[in-house]
């Protein structure tokens, strides 16, 4: 008869790895069945903070000074950076991701003058990007959204 303790144990070790390769990412806000994780692409920058403002689906209230509905900010770190939020209730939302150090997007008179990326990687030209065009969709559990951050010339 052949020892189950083995593959038992090889099964084990296995799983034992597996589990500890996976990254436990701390989510911001007071825990929801709403949850959002948000890829930021192309951070260049390891001062100061990537920025999420999250904003609801009132057109009144998109990009006006404290408009959003949350802020949320970790330390940048150049490359890809993931950040969990969670969110208040199902919905439709937007968000504005941009790293800086002093927390605020700082705008020229041409538009942004660092990195920014609206949710659905929506481009802007000459203007704002309309609240509609950057509206996804929450439900309960985990949704999933990248944004790839643009950068004005000379940045």
């Amino acid at each position: 008869m052949r020892s189950l303790w083995g593959p038992l144990a090889l099964a084990l070790a296995v799983a034992g790895q597996a589990s500890a390769s996976v990254e436990i990412l701390p989510c911001h806000g007071k825990p929801t069945p709403y949850r959002l994780l948000v890829t930021t692409q192309g951070v260049k920058t390891n001062h100061g903070y990537l920025v999420a403002n999250l904003y609801g689906s009132d057109h009144h209230r998109w990009l006006e000074g404290n408009g959003w509905l949350n802020v949320w900010r970790d330390p940048a770190i150049p490359g890809d950076e993931t950040m969990c939020l969670y969110l208040p209730a199902p919905g439709r939302y937007a968000l504005v991701m941009f790293p800086n150090a002093d927390g605020e997007l700082n705008l020229g008179p041409l538009g942004p003058k660092e990195g920014y990326g609206f949710s659905n990687n929506v481009r802007p030209f000459l203007a704002p990007p309309s609240l509609e065009s950057a509206l996804f969709p929450v439900a309960a559990g985990d949704t999933r959204v990248t944004i790839r951050l643009h950068y004005p010339p000379l940045s």
